[in-house]
């Protein structure tokens, strides 16, 4: 039986998803477990919890390194905007506004 390395796992399935997606955009083959397993119980357990995994050593410390490096990123350092179409001001991450889906770029309708 072949062993697996797991890399992370949250009650978040969403954090789970993009992890997991960051991982694959690098090259690098996972396995999701349990991707609906927090939904089975009321309870939070986290052996239920969504988990990413990967099948080598090799891999495994190439996840953490990547993982690690996107968590200390700073992101915060975006400056935010406001939507030349409806006003609403918009956080730095973020290309396209959330209220009339706008693109950062597009000029004000007259």
């Amino acid at each position: 039986m072949e062993k697996i390395y797991e890399v992370y796992r949250d009650r978040d399935s969403s954090k789970v998803g993009l992890y997991n997606g960051i991982l694959k955009d690098s090259g690098i083959h996972t396995v999701v477990r349990n991707w609906h397993g927090s939904n089975i119980v009321e309870v939070p357990i986290p052996e239920f919890f969504p988990n990413i995994c990967v099948l080598s050593k090799e891999d495994y410390e190439k996840s953490v390194e990547i993982l690690k490096d996107y968590e200390n990123s700073d992101s915060s350092g975006l400056e935010a905007w406001t939507c030349s179409q409806c006003g609403e001001i918009i956080d730095g991450g973020f290309s396209e506004c959330w209220s009339c889906q706008a693109s950062m770029d597009e000029k004000p309708e007259n």
